[in-house]
């Protein structure tokens, strides 16, 4: 008989060390501020959710309560579930940061249009033919062999 898989929540952290644990996660990059507010905003669904259940059963029951268990949400109506303010919404969440990208040189940016400019020609040439060309560029350049797919496409 299979079995199920053993949930990971034997881990028991305090309060502060979760705050200690996502700070890390969000600044080693592991996760994203992002996935944070998305977690956020699914526990308020959740919430919400299971308050809509909650409200059915009372329904389904009669709406009959014990007098013995106040109900402390029964008190007022509720406004949608308070964000924490460290949270922003998901919508106004800041994008995350690029990584900066160091400058190409000249010999990459050369390179880099010469490739551009072989690829441009091979695609025009047909399937079964593009071979001797890909051995032209191995064995003679890239530049011996754009030359010969221009001669050949006459460009």
């Amino acid at each position: 008989m299979p079995r199920g898989r053993r949930s990971s929540t034997g881990l028991q952290l305090s309060p502060g060390q979760a705050k200690y644990v996502l700070g890390r996660l969000v600044s080693d990059r592991r996760i994203s501020a992002a996935e944070v507010n998305r977690c956020i905003g699914e526990m308020h669904r959740e919430i919400a959710t299971l308050e809509k259940q909650l409200e059915e059963l009372r329904e389904a029951s009669g709406g009959a309560r014990r007098a013995s268990f106040p109900a402390p949400w029964a008190a007022a109506p509720r406004a949608a579930a308070p964000r924490p303010a460290a949270a922003p919404r998901a919508a106004a969440a800041p994008k995350a940061r690029r990584r900066r990208r160091s400058p190409i040189t000249a010999e990459q940016l050369a390179s880099r249009q010469l490739q551009g400019r072989y690829l441009g020609l091979i695609r025009q040439i047909p399937a079964n033919k593009r071979g001797q060309y890909q051995k032209t560029a191995k064995d003679k350049g890239r530049e011996a062999a754009i030359k010969e797919m221009k001669a050949t496409l006459r460009k």
